[in-house]
């Protein structure tokens, strides 16, 4: 890669840093805890769904808490990440930051699969009723858990930096260029097409064995906010959030109801759900991408207002809580185990596992900091 000196203009120091968006990553980290507790006692067959509700009604408010999780918790991550972006490589250049993700994504991501996954696909693997030999299985099982956005978030950063050595001189805008609500308007609606047209050969419901990707319909939301924050770096928007812009998201939310009511309601019947080009598709993907904008509009401007902090507290949970991305997994797997007697209502349950595995989390993920060699890379 083209390791061009940066223009002094690159090379300026950063501005102040956000503390509002470590807080952000920090709900969102959270949030992936709590999604995967959910799952645990919900009705979506999915990883690690492996202690269903006995009354499918009772797993019900879970199956929604993860519906709603899905449409834009992770897109959200790749906008905070693309955000990120610009300036890391303006600081290091190029090729000095493929090398860095390749290091503080890929040597993780290897950690996970080498030695945490035997334990997480665990329960999958004692749950066939033919089991092969348990190396077979670990060869041919591709489900990578939360580790494929990892994957993803290396292919969008090298494809970046490849793109910036081609540009090494792109300068940052002296003055921030507003966000206007028409901008996110058409933003939401051209997702929505594109998502539509991108399902038909994606399904909804989809897994992709060869990536591990779990929900491999959701990719053109995830390409895009990715890009939408490297756009919002130069432009601004995360530090000049209109202060309507939470009205604008909730508005957004609102409205996603109308789409979804009429007829994209469809799209959740998974026994025998409409073809891929019927148009109940787009009528989900319209509720899909408002949801995804407004939600991510209202929490910016939520955290922008009142949770700015950067007290010891925020900042132990902002420093490991990519390591609790990585740990998560294997420690739900232990206290759904450990919780197994117990006899509680899905949703108790589910509120039950979630406070032991939370802090569970970030405790194996600041002591497992301690070590030079791996906060190097967490």
């Amino acid at each position: 890669m083209n390791t061009t000196t940066p223009t002094p203009l690159a090379t300026a120091p950063p501005a102040t840093r956000l503390h509002y968006l470590d807080n952000l990553r920090v709900y969102l980290t959270f949030l992936v805890v709590a999604h995967h507790v959910a799952i645990v006692y919900g009705n979506i067959p999915a990883w690690p769904n492996w202690e269903g509700p006995a009354d499918p009604v009772a797993g019900l408010p879970l199956d929604v808490f993860v519906v709603l999780n899905q449409v834009y918790f992770m897109g959200f991550f790749f906008l905070l990440s693309g955000h990120f972006t610009p300036g890391s490589v303006n600081r290091r250049g190029s090729r000095t930051f493929a090398l860095e993700r390749l290091r503080r994504l890929g040597i993780p991501f290897l950690a996970f699969v080498i030695v945490l996954r035997p334990l997480y696909t665990l329960p999958t693997y004692l749950g066939l009723e033919d089991r092969p030999p348990y190396w077979r299985f670990y060869l041919t099982e591709s489900n990578n858990g939360p580790m494929w956005f990892l994957e993803v978030l290396l292919a969008f950063s090298l494809l970046y930096a490849w793109f910036r050595s081609r540009r090494p001189e792109a300068p940052e805008p002296v003055e921030p260029a507003p966000l206007r609500a028409r901008q996110i308007l058409a933003f939401a609606l051209a997702l929505a097409v594109v998502s539509y047209v991108w399902r038909m050969a994606v399904p909804l419901v989809s897994y992709v064995p060869i990536l591990g990707l779990p929900s491999a319909a959701y990719m053109p939301q995830y390409a895009a906010l990715f890009l939408i924050g490297i756009v919002a770096y130069r432009r601004g928007w995360l530090r000049t959030l209109p202060k309507r812009a939470g009205l604008l998201g909730a508005a957004l939310i609102a409205g996603s109801l109308v789409p979804m009511a009429l007829g994209g309601y469809a799209v959740l019947d998974l026994e025998d759900p409409p073809p891929g080009t019927d148009p109940a598709h787009l009528g989900f993907a319209l509720c899909d991408s408002m949801l995804a904008v407004g939600a991510i509009l209202l929490l910016l401007s939520v955290f922008q207002r009142c949770f700015t902090g950067a007290g010891p507290v925020s900042r132990f949970l902002s420093a490991n809580a990519f390591a609790v991305f990585l740990l998560h997994a294997p420690i739900i797997v232990g206290v759904v185990a450990v919780l197994a007697p117990v006899e509680l209502a899905p949703v108790l349950k589910f509120a039950l596992g979630f406070a032991i595995a939370a802090p569970l989390s970030w405790g194996a993920a600041a002591a497992l900091r301690t070590i030079k060699a791996v906060r190097a890379v967490l």
